[in-house]
C-alpha cells in the first residue's frame, strides 16, 4: 500500500475513534410500569402545607412544610408509615436537603437553619442581614458535607424591599456569599456536575405580575440566563445534566447559557419538571396529574385532582407531595416500579 493511502486510512480510523469517544451515550428510556399508593398526612386540627420532600432511601423519606402549629411541620416515612414526632419547634421549613440519612438540612423563613444528626433536629444557627427583617432559605444543594449551597431571599417587612441571597457551608460554618444586590427571590438551585456552577431559578414579585428568572453563579459572577417564558420556574438535575422548567417550557443548561429543549405550549404539560433519573426518564406536572417522559413521548401515569408539589426519586421508587385545596388535606403519592 502506498504511504499516502496508509496515512489516509490511519486518519479515518483515528477520526472514527475520536467521534465515538466524544459522543455521550443516549440514556435508556424510563420504565412506566408503576403501582401507586397514596398516604394522607394527618396533623390533627392543625393546618399543614408541605413544601419539600427528600430521602436517603425509599425507607427514609422526609416531607416538611408550613403548619399552623410548629409541632406538625416535620414528617418522616420509615418504609411503612408516615409519622410526626409532634415536638414544638420554632420552624416552618421551606428548604430541605440531605448528604445522607444522618446529615439533613432545613431552610426556614425566620433566618435560621436546622440540622438533623440522625436522631434529632437542632437549630444550627441564625443568619441575618443588616437592613432586613428575615432571611428565607428556600432550597439547598451540595456535592459533599463541606460544599453545600442554600438560596433564598432577604426580606424587609412592611416594604417592597427584598434581595436574593446565597449562603454556603464549608463543613464547619454557614456564611453568605457576596453577590450583587438583585431584587429577586431565589426559589431553587442545583450544582452543575460538569462545571460546578450553581444554577438558580427565581421570581421577581412585580406589582403587575410575577416574572420568572434564572441565573448562574460561577463562583465569581451572577449571570442572568434569559427566559422567554412565564409561570413557575424550577431547576432540576437529571443525571449529569441541568434543566430549568419555566411555565410550559423546559430549557437545557450548558456553558452559562439556556437553550429551549422542550416546548409544551398548548398541551396538558406545564409547570415544574419535578425529578428524574435522566433526560429520558423524568416526571413533570400535568394539569391532570403526574406525567412521565421516556425519551419519546409524555404519558399520564397518575391521574389526580390534587395539586402535586415536588418529588424525590430512587432506583425503583418515586414520592410526591400533594395538596387538596378543597379539603385542606396533605398527601404523599408513592410510585413503585413492578
Amino acid at each position: 500500500m502506498k504511504p499516502a493511502l496508509i496515512l489516509t486510512s490511519l486518519l479515518i480510523v483515528l477520526t472514527s475513534l475520536s467521534c465515538k469517544h466524544s459522543t455521550e451515550p443516549e440514556p435508556q428510556p424510563g420504565r412506566r410500569d408503576y403501582t401507586w399508593t397514596v398516604d394522607e398526612l394527618k396533623p390533627g386540627n392543625e393546618s399543614l402545607y408541605l413544601m419539600r420532600i427528600w430521602g436517603s432511601s425509599p425507607s427514609d423519606v422526609w416531607a416538611v412544610g408550613i403548619s399552623s402549629w410548629t409541632a406538625t411541620s416535620l414528617w418522616h416515612y420509615n418504609g411503612l408509615n408516615w409519622r410526626c414526632d409532634s415536638i414544638p419547634r420554632n420552624i416552618n421549613p421551606t428548604g430541605l436537603f440531605g448528604i445522607n440519612g444522618n446529615e439533613i438540612w432545613l431552610g426556614n423563613g425566620n433566618s435560621t437553619i436546622w440540622r438533623y444528626d440522625g436522631s434529632k433536629w437542632l437549630q444550627y444557627g441564625e443568619y441575618k442581614i443588616n437592613g432586613f427583617d428575615a432571611v428565607h432559605i428556600n432550597c439547598f444543594d451540595g456535592t459533599s458535607r463541606d460544599n453545600i449551597y442554600g438560596v433564598g431571599f432577604a426580606d424587609a417587612y412592611n416594604s417592597n424591599n427584598y434581595k436574593a441571597v446565597i449562603i454556603h457551608f464549608n463543613g464547619v460554618a454557614w456564611s453568605f456569599i457576596n453577590i450583587p444586590d438583585t431584587k429577586v427571590s431565589f426559589e431553587s438551585a442545583q450544582i452543575d456536575p460538569k462545571s460546578s456552577a450553581l444554577i438558580i431559578s427565581g421570581m421577581i414579585y412585580d406589582p403587575s405580575g410575577f416574572v420568572p428568572k434564572a441565573y448562574c453563579w460561577d463562583g465569581k459572577n451572577l449571570i442572568d440566563l434569559p427566559l422567554n417564558s412565564t409561570g413557575d420556574t424550577f431547576v432540576t438535575r437529571l443525571g449529569d445534566e441541568i434543566f430549568v422548567s419555566a411555565g410550559s417550557k423546559v430549557y437545557k443548561y450548558s456553558n452559562k447559557r439556556l437553550s429551549l429543549w422542550k416546548d409544551n405550549t398548548n398541551t396538558s404539560i406545564g409547570g415544574r419538571l419535578w425529578c428524574g433519573r435522566s433526560r429520558n426518564d423524568f416526571f413533570i406536572r400535568d394539569v391532570n396529574g403526574i406525567s412521565h417522559y421516556n425519551g419519546t413521548d409524555y404519558s399520564l401515569l397518575y391521574k389526580t385532582n390534587l395539586y402535586v408539589g415536588l418529588g424525590t426519586i430512587f432506583e425503583k421508587d418515586v414520592f410526591f407531595i400533594a395538596y387538596d385545596y378543597t379539603t385542606g388535606k396533605d398527601y404523599v403519592i408513592h410510585g413503585k416500579l413492578k
